[in-house]
């Protein structure tokens, strides 16, 4: 009778061993989960980070782009050279998109399949660059 005591002391030990192994490994796992959620905060913060930079560097630029010299021929060059451009490409693009339409057409194919075979993802990216980068430079231009 004497021992029993000890006996179940020692038993109760053991499951009180287990019981704190597996707290034990409750909090590593949540541990390992913290950090993985502090990774993910500091890339995204690093992303917002850079993103703002590349703006603060994009109304920069602009800035300096329309600074007047003070020479009229020079500010209407100056002020003409980004729309000019633009419409330049746009004109040598949609020229070679026209092209690629009519020698499709001319190959049997249908009209809108034509059009759907021509315009893809990449045509999609280029057009929504040059919108946002005449919209967004609106913005900048705005002053609050």
């Amino acid at each position: 009778m004497r021992l029993l005591p000890e006996v179940f002391a020692f038993l109760n030990k053991g499951r009180d061993y287990a019981h704190e192994l597996a707290m034990l490994d409750r909090q590593a796992e949540l541990e390992k989960t913290r950090e993985a959620s502090r990774r993910e905060t500091v890339m995204v913060q690093g992303d917002i980070d850079t993103t703002l930079a590349l703006l603060d560097a994009q109304r920069s630029a602009l800035e300096g782009q329309m600074q007047r010299v003070g020479i009229w021929w020079a500010d209407a060059l100056n002020f003409l050279v980004r729309p000019l451009a633009t419409y330049y490409f746009l004109f040598i693009y949609g020229a070679a998109k026209t092209a690629m339409f009519v020698l499709a057409v001319q190959h049997g194919v249908s009209g809108w399949e034509a059009i759907l075979r021509v315009y893809d993802d990449e045509d999609r990216a280029i057009l929504s660059g040059i919108l946002a980068f005449w919209f967004i430079g609106r913005v900048f231009d705005k002053k609050p």
